[in-house]
Order: C-alpha cells, then structure tokens, then sequence
C-alpha cells in the first residue's frame, strides 16, 4: 500500500458463524503495538469471494492515515457474550 493512496483495507475474519450481523470496529497500529481505547474505527462488513472482512478507509482522508512502516489490523467483533479480538497479518506501507 502506498501512503499516499486513500483505499479500503480488508481484513479476512474466519468464524464458525456468520459475523456480519454484528457490529464491528478496526484498530490500525504499528507492527508490535495493541490496540488502547482510543485507537478503535467503527468499520463496515464487506463479504468477498464468500469470506467476511472488516473494511475500514485507511489513507489521507480516511480513518487512519499511515506513514511508511509495518502494521497490522486490530478487529474487534462485539458478538454478545462474545468480543473477540483479532489481528491480522502484517502488511507494508511505502
């Protein structure tokens, strides 16, 4: 991903359920960090190839925007009695 690009960051979730009737937020932090209070987005639910992802807009005018360096997704899935939380892979930001 390229810091100057303003784009959806998908982030697959794998569960035994559906989870997109639930709400869902994202945190997008520096590889090596864990999400605080402050660092949660509501995001949005995008079904792709059949596989559930949290979406969130990530870039110069979105929820989060990025510097070069290496992160990964925090997503957290407020699923009564259940709040999961989940990070993704790390990716790259040039």
């Amino acid at each position: 991903m390229d810091r100057s690009s303003l784009e959806e960051l998908l982030t697959p979730i794998t569960s035994a359920s559906d989870p997109t009737a639930y709400s869902v937020r994202v945190a997008v932090l520096p590889d090596g960090e864990r999400p605080e209070a402050g660092d949660w987005h509501v995001a949005e639910w995008r079904t792709v190839g059949g596989v559930p992802h949290a979406t969130l807009l990530v870039g110069p005018g979105g929820a989060v925007e990025l510097g070069p360096g290496a992160y990964r997704a925090w997503v957290e899935i407020t699923a009564p009695p259940e709040k999961p939380v989940v990070a993704s892979q790390r990716f790259h930001v040039d």
